[in-house]
């Protein structure tokens, strides 16, 4: 009996300790997961309590305001209505959701009896009358808004097509984090594991959660007529259908009416439109100053189209995959604007979300960070009832130095009804010129040349913003010659030609390779061998014409420059050799973007395409001489090359926005080689015997230039084309090969007040390129005469002119 109770009491306690050990084991798995809890994961516990008892709601802001030098408006929100759809509806998933809750409404009776597939069964009977109710409300919204519902259903595919786009990279990506961390705890996957996965990762996204505008920024009175229809409802009448087992799913005679919104997901939000002030504008245009049949002694209406849309560009509707990414860039770049941005709970107050206008090209894109506003913020504290708000920011302006006006002005003259940019029998001989009659596509860019501001940056032809947006349609045998995307001025790049001759001469002077007042013999040809290549645009062999012997008193070099020896640019090239010639181009420019705007392109130097890489050789040099062979640029690099010449060799780079300062360089020229190079520019557009001075049409002498009061330097350039012309075109990442025929037409030069060339001073670079148009005297040049016009008609310059009348629609 006692070693019974021994036996029985040592066992009791040996249970006891069991039990105390399971209790401590148990505590201590307890302890463990409160320390788990307070000490390692408490802080982000805590915040994630916090961050429930919070409710945020923002609040709309506007973009900022893009302005001229002078505070006219080029670029403004104004209050609108976004007519926006839920997603659901959308997709079609919103006529399976209210199918489903009618199915069990109408057939409340027999729904506990029903299994799971009848269930199903049922539901998709009714699901084509909510269907087709859907899409009726789209068409009775149309209606409304007085817009096309072809409009909306595209809208509603790029929605649909963009949300799938966000979809499957957030499908994938959470998958391949989902794989990552089960391969990382010894998991092997699997094809069950892996199936498993995919349903995990296969979720929702947030787009697929909010309604998405199918009728942007529409007017107050179609706005308030939308937002009524989004409070309607409508009665539908669903012809039911047999739950009984017998006959399940076939007609039967009743009718349910269930009531349902007049158009599903309709959403009406508060919005802000963009709109383009200076995008039209009417220039009455001074015909007393036009060349030969178009010489007029009245004034000329005109009315252009676009006229800033290649620089200030447009908002387009819609965030992009990368503009976040984009956005989180620039923040970490600019820790001030971080700070101001983000709320003490690091949420970027200016974060993309859906519905947003984003910039999309010109300055609109290049400042959209600065233009962007920041949303206001009311924070709710639920458990205490506390409300903060953090004020919005309106986005701030950005002041242009262009002169919209100005830029007006220039496009006027540039538009096809005027004449100039048309092709006319005197452009040039039968072998270049195009159909008489055919409008020319161009550029025409205005610098100051003290400070290095762009004063007007035209591309024709120009485009209207409502257009372009709209994604407007070009044929594919257009581009090259009328395609208005491009913005020739920086976008597009074309050999020199011979306006590139007082850089070579400024350069080779400047590094020893010509001595001042050197006479170097225009033989007609450069190759002593060879009379079929490398001649001078003067030469004819059976008359052996050339430019020897027809010089006057002044130096060679600056005689030559007047009437543009090819013979003499290519001796310079050639002593130059390719190095020191590439040398010349890149210190005036080239192979850098000649302004800090998205599309502007660097030029090029060197062969590119299935010659890439070939070395060059001493013809290449004498070619590039005078602006032929491997060597494009933009007009944009050549108004700042002649502004770098006129600042006696120190190198601006361009502005577009007040107060930017731009980057300075000191090419290091000589300041004698500079001033006959002056010289040189000034007699070709003021001596007789000047590629710049006058043209002969029907037998009458017409001057290219009769602007009163000012001295003008300049060189004209008919510059061979390139078998393929490379051009940037928005939406496209490379640019597109272009061919064509015939020369491009050049003038660029420099223009001050006085008629004194030893006492004026260049105040404006101005550049005009006219493509596959011809001569550069005959085309090029009395557009760059209608340019100082409106440089005088707008008190940049004095002298005498008629008064133009100017007009603005909108």
């Amino acid at each position: 009996m006692g070693m019974y109770d021994k036996d029985g009491l040592g066992m009791f306690h040996g249970r006891l300790l069991l039990l105390a050990g399971l209790m401590l084991l148990g505590t201590a798995v307890l302890g463990a997961q409160l320390v788990r809890l307070t000490a390692v994961e408490g802080a982000q516990l805590r915040a994630e309590a916090e961050r429930r008892l919070v409710r945020l709601s923002w609040e709309p802001t506007t973009r900022g305001r893009i302005l001229d030098r002078t505070g006219r408006v080029l670029a403004q929100d104004r209050p609108a209505f976004d007519v926006r759809v839920d997603y659901d509806v959308l997709s079609g998933e919103w006529a399976g959701v209210w199918s489903a809750f009618f199915a069990r409404r109408a057939h409340a009776e027999a729904w506990p009896e029903l299994g799971r597939t009848q269930r199903s069964e049922l539901a998709e009977a009714y699901e084509p009358f909510f269907a087709d109710h859907a899409e009726r409300g789209l068409a009775v919204l149309a209606d409304h808004a007085g817009v096309p519902l072809e409009e909306i259903y595209e809208r509603r595919k790029e929605a649909l097509d963009r949300v799938g786009v966000i979809r499957r990279n957030f499908v994938s990506n959470r998958l391949r984090e989902l794989r990552r961390a089960a391969t990382a705890r010894g998991r092997e996957l699997s094809q069950e594991h892996e199936r498993r996965l995919e349903r995990q990762a296969d979720r929702p996204v947030r787009e697929e959660r909010r309604p998405h505008t199918v009728i942007p920024a529409v007017g107050d009175d179609a706005g308030f007529d939308v937002l009524d229809l989004a409070e309607r409802t409508a009665v539908l009448e669903v012809p039911l259908v047999s739950d009984a087992p017998a006959d399940f799913g076939e007609p039967t005679a009743g009718f349910a009416r269930v009531e349902v919104p007049a158009v599903p997901g309709l959403v009406v939000g508060n919005s802000r439109a963009r709109e383009y002030p200076f995008d039209r504008v009417t220039v009455d245009l001074d015909r007393s100053t036009l060349p030969g049949p178009l010489h007029d002694e009245s004034a000329m209406s005109v009315t252009v189209d676009g006229v800033t849309s290649h620089l200030v560009g447009w908002v387009r509707e819609g965030v992009y995959q990368e503009d976040p990414a984009v956005r989180r860039a620039w923040l970490g770049a600019n820790p001030a604007e971080r700070a101001r941005a983000e709320t003490d709970r690091g949420t970027d107050r200016g974060q993309y979300m859906e519905g947003d206008r984003v910039g999309h090209t010109g300055i609109e894109a290049a400042m959209e960070h600065r233009l962007r506003g920041l949303r206001g913020l009311r924070v709710r504290q639920l458990d205490t009832g506390d409300e903060r708000l953090i004020p919005r920011e309106p986005g701030r302006d950005a002041t242009l130095t262009i002169d919209a006006v100005l830029q007006a002005r220039i496009a006027a003259a540039m538009s096809p009804e005027v004449g100039l940019a048309v092709a006319q029998p005197w452009h040039a001989d039968s072998k270049f010129r195009r159909d008489t009659g055919e409008p020319l596509s161009g550029a025409a860019v205005v610098l100051d040349v003290r400070t290095g501001e762009v004063l007007a940056m035209v591309s024709t032809p120009t485009m209207p913003i409502a257009d372009a947006r709209g994604g407007i349609q070009i044929d594919d045998d257009a581009i090259g010659v009328s395609d208005p995307r491009i913005n020739r001025a920086v976008s597009a790049i074309y050999p020199p030609g011979s306006i590139a001759k007082a850089m070579v001469l400024a350069w080779a002077g400047s590094r020893g390779e010509h001595a001042l007042h050197e006479r170097i013999p225009c033989t007609g040809h450069f190759l002593e061998n060879r009379q079929d290549i490398l001649r001078c645009w003067i030469y004819r062999p059976d008359a052996f014409q050339t430019h020897t012997g027809v010089l006057g008193e002044d130096p060679d070099e600056a005689q030559a420059l007047m009437v543009s020896c090819n013979i003499y640019f290519n001796t310079l090239g050639a002593r130059l050799g390719v190095d020191r010639v590439f040398e010349c181009y890149r210190a005036f420019g080239v192979g850098r973007r000649p302004i800090q705007l998205p599309d502007a392109v660097p030029g090029n130097l060197g062969l590119v395409g299935p010659l890439a890489g070939t070395p060059l050789t001493n013809v290449d040099a004498a070619l590039m001489g005078i602006g032929q062979g491997p060597v494009v640029w933009s007009p944009m690099h050549a108004a700042n090359a002649y502004a770098t010449l006129a600042r006696g060799g120190v190198r601006i780079e361009p502005t577009i926005v007040r107060g930017a300062d731009g980057r300075r360089d000191d090419i290091g020229l000589e300041p004698e080689v500079v001033r006959q190079a002056l010289r040189g520019l000034w007699l070709s557009t003021n001596d007789y015997r000047g590629t710049g001075y006058h043209v002969s049409i029907d037998g009458i002498y017409n001057r290219y230039f009769n602007a009163p009061g000012v001295t003008i330097w300049g060189k004209t350039g008919t510059a061979q084309a390139p078998a393929t012309l490379l051009k940037s075109v928005p939406g496209q990442e490379d640019p597109q090969p272009v061919t064509e025929k015939y020369t491009h037409a050049w003038f660029v030069g420099l223009v001050g007040e006085g008629e004194d060339p030893e006492a004026a001073e260049p105040r404006y670079a101005i550049a005009v390129l006219m493509e596959f148009a011809g001569s550069g005297g005959r085309v090029s040049a009395p557009v760059a005469n209608q340019i100082i016009h409106a440089l005088q008609a707008e008190g940049y310059l004095g002298g005498a002119t008629r008064t133009a009348q100017l007009g603005r629609d909108g």
